[in-house]
């Protein structure tokens, strides 16, 4: 799908989601997720992330609802821990688990759907399809996941597997991978095409056919925002799915 952003249209987003908000509304707090290139990509005017194109769409059902902090990139681990304690209201888009159920308010609205995929080396003729089968080939066959995610959580659940959660960025992970640092990096399917082919790994990554886990991701609030715009929030996303617009921008990124 063609992205109806310009490079004008980009600078505009930027001054329409941090500029003073309709009828003296103040702008819902959020914030950038760094090393996430198919959430927030500021500097691609083709496609500026899924999560730009629904905070956009979200500000155009629903007038009055507006976003600050969108162009400021920060870890997840710290966007977690300032929804927590109030210091952001709104953040597009995270997994469910019972860790963040305890620590913020999930909307009930799937903005996009996630399969979970393992990447390993192109010349490593391996095939599992479960965790048991990685987990009986022993500590050797260590599993790269990133540091501070709902992926990291769910492998540790596991039990058993050798896991190298130390680096957060997806570029730095696959790497290690094609340096033979881990024999399986564990993802969801769309961020690892995405980034073997930015980093031009075609011939040296490949996924393997099986398909992990389907999880949705949701926007999340701060535990302190007020019920009013949490509702506010919810009826804009379900303005949205009834339309089609959240699965219409998801397309736009969605490889075949």
């Amino acid at each position: 799908m063609l992205s109806r952003w310009s490079l004008p249209h980009l600078c505009l987003t930027g001054l329409l989601l941090l500029g003073p908000v309709a009828a003296g509304a103040d702008a819902l707090r959020t914030a950038a997720q760094d090393n996430n290139a198919l959430k927030y990509d500021l500097k691609n005017a083709a496609k500026p992330g899924i999560c730009v194109e629904v905070l956009q769409a979200m500000s155009a059902a629903e007038p009055e609802l507006r976003f600050s902090g969108v162009d400021q990139p920060m870890s997840l681990r710290r966007i977690e821990a300032l929804l927590a304690e109030g210091q952001l209201d709104v953040f597009c888009a995270l997994i469910r688990s019972p860790a963040r159920e305890a620590r913020m308010a999930f909307i009930e609205v799937p903005i996009y759907t996630v399969r979970h995929r393992i990447a390993v080396r192109a010349d490593d003729a391996v095939n599992v399809q479960s965790l048991e089968e990685i987990r009986r080939l022993g500590p050797e066959s260590a599993v790269i996941v990133n540091k501070s995610t709902a992926h990291e959580d769910l492998l540790r659940s596991a039990g058993g597997l050798q896991i190298d959660a130390s680096s957060p960025d997806t570029a730095v992970n696959l790497k290690k991978l094609v340096a033979q640092r881990g024999r399986f990096y564990y993802h969801t399917e769309n961020a690892l095409l995405r980034y073997i082919e930015d980093g031009g790994l075609e011939g040296k990554v490949r996924l393997l056919p099986t398909v992990f886990k389907t999880e949705a991701l949701y926007m999340v609030c701060s535990p302190r925002l007020a019920s009013a715009l949490r509702q506010r929030l919810q009826q804009a996303l379900e303005k949205l799915a009834r339309r089609g617009e959240l699965e219409r921008i998801y397309a736009g990124y969605r490889e075949s």
